[in-house]
């Protein structure tokens, strides 16, 4: 089969490998659509370090079922299927009680084993959900990074009326943005450097949007809330500046979720953080209820889908793709792979 393998950096082959051979209780998936995610382009860039080459990434996919483990039951060739990417142990503490996300021995599709952006990819059979026969594989592959936003909003500790500052506006903040909105009456407020993805914002829901080059992102933040502050800030860059502005924007009591994953080591406001009683949370990943959720969302149209659906390269322009998503950031939010 034929796959789009990264050895590092910029270095992006498309080579002829075996196709994968199946346990028991696995499923082989024809790839009919794979996203390249924010983390894949960090790796691209040389940001991130989480993932050793080389790999065939890619962990949002969609396909149908090629061909089927001897022992699975209750899937067929020929099925329409999203592929779920966490692999857990199954038998650690976190695990044991549901939380499967944080698994203490997790892999992950693309980053630990081969990933999507092939011809074909073996995945478990429980971590392919079935789609409906309306839902285009293009569209299913966006299952993955909206399971992010909706696992930030189900354990968003804010009321109907509550305000919400949303800081960065690419894929994962515009999908919280959306989400938020089909939950909440109160107030979004959303920051970003680039105005087009501003722009987007107010589109999907935002109330308000910042642009921290131009505002400081605090003091705005109060002014719009008359001197209280957020309830809820969702930081979704993973910077120091940018978890500063979430801390910075809350008001006394309130919580800050950190989502974001480029820097290890960051400053904070300590004394603030004790003395205000505000919380700090993170969230990481998604759960099965989560990921459920989230293919009923889009089944059911209940967010837009079409500002990430843009750029669709085939696989063998995975190269283009990833440069383009690389270099055209203030009008490209995802590059979709269609082997």
């Amino acid at each position: 089969m034929k796959a789009a393998i990264w050895y590092g950096g910029k270095d992006i082959r498309i080579e002829e490998v075996p196709k994968p051979d199946l346990g028991p209780n696995d499923i082989l998936v024809k790839v009919k659509a794979a996203g390249i995610c924010g983390s894949d382009l960090h790796a691209y860039e040389g940001i991130s370090k989480r993932r050793a080459p080389p790999l065939i990434m890619g962990h949002e996919i969609a396909g149908e079922i090629a061909e089927i483990g001897r022992d699975v039951k209750g899937l067929q060739e020929g099925d329409k299927v999203v592929i779920q990417p966490v692999l857990p142990c199954g038998e650690c503490e976190q695990c044991r009680s549901g939380n499967e996300n944080i698994c203490r021995n997790i892999r992950f599709l693309g980053l630990h084993v081969p990933g999507g952006f092939a011809e074909y990819v073996k995945a478990p059979a429980e971590k392919c959900y079935t789609l409906p026969r309306h839902l285009e594989s293009k569209e299913a592959c966006l299952t993955e990074p909206l399971s992010v936003a909706v696992h930030v909003v189900n354990n968003m500790p804010v009321g109907v009326d509550g305000t919400i500052l949303i800081v960065g506006a690419g894929v994962v903040g515009s999908m919280i943005t959306q989400v938020a909105r089909l939950r909440t009456s109160g107030k979004i407020i959303v920051t970003d450097i680039l105005d087009s993805r501003l722009d987007l914002a107010k589109k999907l829901g935002a109330d308000i949007t910042i642009n921290p080059r131009e505002k400081n992102v605090a003091e705005e933040t109060f002014r719009i809330t008359e001197g209280r502050g957020a309830d809820v800030t969702i930081e979704v860059v993973g910077i120091e500046s940018t978890i500063q502005d979430a801390l910075a924007s809350i008001k006394k009591g309130g919580t800050t979720i950190a989502i974001g994953l480029l820097e290890k080591n960051m400053e904070i406001d300590m004394m603030k953080l004790v003395s205000s009683e505000l919380r700090l949370l993170g969230s990481y990943l998604y759960n099965d209820s989560d990921f459920r959720s989230s293919i009923n969302l889009i089944a059911e149209g209940k967010v837009d889908l079409q500002p990430y659906l843009t750029r669709i390269f085939a696989l063998d322009d995975a190269l283009k793709g990833f440069e383009e998503m690389a270099t055209n950031k203030e009008n490209v939010l995802k590059v979709i792979l269609k082997p």
